[in-house]
């Protein structure tokens, strides 16, 4: 299989691949109108690819008919040394912007055209028209993610995100709460008055953030119910990853039914009157006791 062929069997959308070895992102079959997809194509055969949607690890692929250059340890370690690098300053520089930010005064247009409020927006900022939203890694700052008024995120190149979250903190919150994006956290903490939630960003990233925050009490994931993408593929990656982020720890899961949409900020656009209690009660129902 070539790697064009492999990417397309991986859901990516790439307009054209170059063998230059850098990375490119791409549209992908779950998400056709964003870039959640990257690959690398290196002049020695070697490619790499990721869904960001989907799976934060970086898959492999070879093209068997190119000679495999011998292992240089010292040319890894080279190139090792020069991710860290890169990483740390990618690190510092999305510090410095959130440092540049200003607190969230007026609502974002993303969030009041996603029906929302203010509710839980304390720990945002904005800058310029960009909503600007923090991504923490054991209390640090390791990233940020901006959302335009017309919905395009984007992460902070180079930064990174893995096991990566924002909490929308609750005092005294009787139930704890993930979920992938902003928009659906703000959603069902609105709706859940009772929840703290913790937005992974995406639905590869729930397991390593379930696993990061080692939640006890009342746990449930707020899944994406991606039934489009079920009905063209077979695959529903929002309930997929959530349930396998749920089982490591015996949490429950809940997800959207019966609605255009895929979202709890869609269930809570789309259901009309009594949606926030409606919501409430589905989730509180979901949720599962974890032990320590």
């Amino acid at each position: 299989m070539s790697f064009e062929q492999i990417l397309y069997a991986s859901g990516l959308l790439p307009r054209d691949i170059i063998p230059d070895g850098k990375w490119r992102r791409c549209a992908t079959a779950d998400k056709p109108t964003k870039r959640n997809g990257a690959y690398a194509l290196h002049p020695d055969g070697r490619g790499y690819w990721q869904n960001w949607a989907t799976d934060l690890s970086v898959n492999a692929w070879h093209d068997a008919t190119k000679a495999r250059a011998p292992v240089n340890i010292h040319e890894i370690a080279i190139r090792r040394a020069a991710e860290r690098d890169a990483r740390v300053k990618a690190i510092k520089a999305a510090r410095t912007f959130w440092a540049a930010a200003a607190p969230m005064l007026t609502l974002h247009p993303y969030l009041a055209k996603k029906g929302l409020t203010a509710e839980g927006c304390a720990g945002l900022r904005v800058k310029d028209d960009l909503l600007v939203v923090p991504v923490f890694w054991n209390g640090a700052l390791v990233s940020v993610q901006t959302i335009a008024p017309d919905g395009q995120k984007r992460f902070w190149p180079g930064a990174p995100v893995k096991a990566g979250s924002v909490e929308l903190h609750r005092k005294n919150a009787a139930l704890t709460a993930f979920c992938e994006g902003l928009a659906t956290g703000l959603a069902v903490y609105q709706a859940v008055k009772s929840a703290r939630v913790f937005v992974a960003f995406n639905a590869g990233n729930l397991g390593p953030v379930v696993n990061l925050c080692k939640p006890t009490g009342s746990v449930v994931i707020c899944a994406d119910n991606d039934h489009g993408t079920e009905g063209r593929r077979g695959v529903n990656p929002g309930l997929d990853k959530a349930r396998a982020a749920a089982e490591t720890i015996g949490a429950g899961v809940a997800y959207p039914e019966g609605i255009e949409g895929t979202d709890w900020a869609d269930a809570l656009a789309e259901i009309g009157a009594g949606a926030a209690r409606k919501i409430e009660r589905h989730i509180l129902a979901k949720a599962v006791y974890v032990f320590a």
